[in-house]
This record gives structure tokens, sequence and C-alpha cells, in this order.
């Protein structure tokens, strides 16, 4: 009976012993979202625990967790997405289309071109440039899985069976996105169940999911229809009102709205019709840090590319990160001349950062696709693209 006792209650003094390295003490897990900020304010990234977005219709809402849910996949984490607005083409679209711009800045293609059916014939040169990318960034995509909705209604239980035989079947724990919250049927089949008993019974199979298997699920949620009747409202915890019990149940609420929302002559059409959204993610509730105005994250989102970049990344780069980013070789001797003049470097401090400039020449591959200064080989992104991108975006303006 003693060792049974012993067993299930431990006390506080004899875990408190366990806070040292390697000690078999329970740790966090954190998914990089590839925004720094971001990651920042949570501590590292995602974690286990029930996370929520919500904005107003048109903020980019899927856009923004397709983008994160890539970069965490890219990584090298298993992520299942659950779609159940979109086909998961139109999602795998997205995808392909960010991958371009991040490659191709004055690339002309949209996700939408991918999927006309008039594009089918001719147009070899967009589609010669769509399969080179698509080669390039399968490799980073093949743990990441899009779940479309396959039959009329789906429940927050069908989303837990289903991730419980994706751990079974891969003996691997996933991130889980759900998109979107409110599209989720009654868990009971109980056709008279109001909304608000809908959303519970779904925010609580979503939480319990992510209890039982220490998860990371980041949820989509719309907000209601008071939290944008006013243009000039900012994002409140009262806008998930009638949405369920999100702010009792997440670790974590987040927000997108346009940063320029409380100003004066601030007007929610004109905003939405630009080409790049000046936009910021709020911290309504963080269970474990900061929420507020002070933890506001800026962001740009580039909404015909499917891009979200952080406002004012810079930084100098040195040779060596723009050498991962692109497939320039710094071994040769041409290539490191670009390398030191993108950087500028004098040749002294290229050999500091193992710069190799006396290695002789070898050709470089065209492939017949027209050649850009910079394209990445993948959608790991180790060195933080956004800072380039600020660059090369601010000179097509």
């Amino acid at each position: 009976m003693s060792e049974q006792v012993s067993e299930n209650f431990i006390s506080v003094s004899e875990r408190l012993k366990r806070f040292k390295p390697n000690s078999g003490r329970r740790t966090v897990k954190h998914y990089p979202t590839g925004i720094k900020k971001l990651d920042q304010m949570l501590g590292g990234g995602l974690y286990a625990g029930l996370m929520f977005l919500g904005a107003r219709p048109g903020m980019g809402k899927s856009t923004f967790a397709l983008q994160i849910a890539s970069e965490i996949a890219a990584a090298g984490s298993p992520v299942l997405f659950y779609s159940l607005e979109m086909p998961s083409v139109r999602m795998e679209a997205k995808i392909l289309n960010r991958a371009i711009h991040m490659r191709y800045p004055n690339s002309s293609l949209t996700a939408d071109w991918f999927l006309r059916e008039e594009n089918n014939t001719g147009k070899q040169k967009e589609w010669k440039l769509v399969e080179k990318v698509g080669e390039e960034i399968s490799g980073s995509f093949d743990r990441m899985y899009i779940k479309e909705r396959k039959k009329l209604s789906v429940s927050g239980r069908d989303i837990v069976q289903d991730v419980e035989m994706f751990m079974n079947e891969k003996k691997e724990k996933p991130v889980v996105f759900v998109d979107y919250l409110q599209i989720l049927s009654s868990c009971t089949g109980n056709r008279n169940a109001t909304e608000r008993q809908k959303n519970d019974e779904n925010i609580n199979e979503l939480s319990g999911l992510s209890n039982k298997y220490d998860l990371a699920v980041f949820g989509i949620s719309s907000l209601n229809r008071e939290s944008y009747r006013e243009e000039q409202r900012p994002l409140r915890m009262d806008s998930f009102k009638e949405t369920g019990g999100i702010e009792y149940s997440a670790s974590v609420i987040l927000g997108l709205q346009p940063r320029n929302i409380r100003q004066p002559k601030f007007n929610y059409e004109q905003e939405m019709s630009k080409d790049i959204r000046e936009l910021e993610i709020v911290f309504l509730k963080q269970r474990y840090g900061i929420s507020g105005m002070k933890a506001n994250v800026s962001v740009d989102f580039f909404a015909s590319k499917d891009l979200y970049t952080e406002k004012g990344a810079s930084g100098k780069k040195t040779a060596q990160n723009v050498s991962r980013e692109t497939k320039t070789d710094i071994k040769n001797p041409e290539n490191t001349k670009v390398l030191l003049k993108k950087c500028k470097l004098t040749p002294e401090e290229a050999v500091s950062q193992g710069v190799n400039t006396e290695i002789k020449d070898t050709e470089a591959e065209n492939n017949g696709v027209e050649n850009t200064e910079i394209q990445n080989t993948n959608l790991e992104y180790p060195d933080d693209p956004r800072e380039r991108l600020e660059e090369e975006f601010r000179k097509l303006l």
C-alpha cells in the first residue's frame, strides 16, 4: 500500500529535485513559426496546448496558419492540417505560390493561376518554373498532410479519431491545425444544439486531444458579428463571445487586425484592397507569457503572393547566410564576388566567415529557367529570409 501511495503522490520537494539537466522532468517542445518576434513572444514557437487565431473575414487567417504549418513541416515535424473550408488543392496552390515568390519576387503567378483551366495549354515558360520550384520544395513537405472535408459533417470527435489513427500508424505526434472551428458539426449529432453548444463540444474535444497526448493544436475561429460591426473596434477577448469557451480552454488566443485600426480615418474596405496589407498579431490571451499591446507583432501580408513577412525585419547578412538561401556555390570565385558585393564584405571579412576565394571556377547549370540572384533551395529557411524579402519588395514599390 505504501508503495502505491509513493507512486501516486510525489511531493513537490521531490519534484523540485528534478530541475536539472537530463533529470527526466517534463520539458516543453517549441515549434518555430518562422516569424521571429512571434516566436519570441511564444517562448520559441507553438507548443503543446490549444491555441486559437481569430480575425475578421478577408484577413488571411487560413493563409497565415498554412504558412506556420509549412514552416513547422519544413523543419521536420509532422503536421496534420484539417482544411474544412477549402479543398486541399487550393491550399497546395497557396504553398506553391508562396514558394515561387520566395524565389522569384517579380513573378506574376498566383495561386488562382495554377487552377485556371485555360492555363493548361501553352504557358510553357510559366509551367516550367512551377515544375522547377515544385521539385525543389517537395522534400520539405513529406511530413505534412492536408486533410479536406470528405463528408457533409465533420466534428471535433472525428478529428480526434483521425489524429489517433495517424499516431498509431506513424508512431509520432503531429502538430494539428483546424481550419476552422465554426464549420465543425455537433459531436453528439444533436441538430437542435445552439451554435455556442456545438462550439463548446468541439473545443472540449480538441482541448482533450491536446491534453491527453501533449499535442500542439492550432485552431482558427471566426468572430462574433459585434466585433466587426464597428470598423475601428480593435479585437478584444469579447470578440470571441458566442464562439464557445475559447477564452477558458485555450492557452493562447491570437488575433489578426490592421495596424492602423486605431487611426481616426481608418477605412476597413480600403485597407483590405491594398496589395500589401499592414497587419498586427495581437495577443489577447497567453497563459504562460505576456499579452496586450506590448506583445503585438507587426506583419505585412502580400495577399497575391500568399506570404506573410515580419515588418521591419532587417540586419546585415553574412556570405554564408546568403549562400544557404541560394544555389550559389561559395567555393566558386566568380560566385564569391557576387556574395561579397551583396553582403558588402571585404575579402578578409569573407575569409573570417569561411568563404573560400581561391578555388577554381565551375560552370553553373541553368536548366533553361530564367535565373535570379536569390533562389531558395527549400522552405526550411534556416536564416530567416524575411530580411531579404523586405529589401526586395521595397525596390518593387
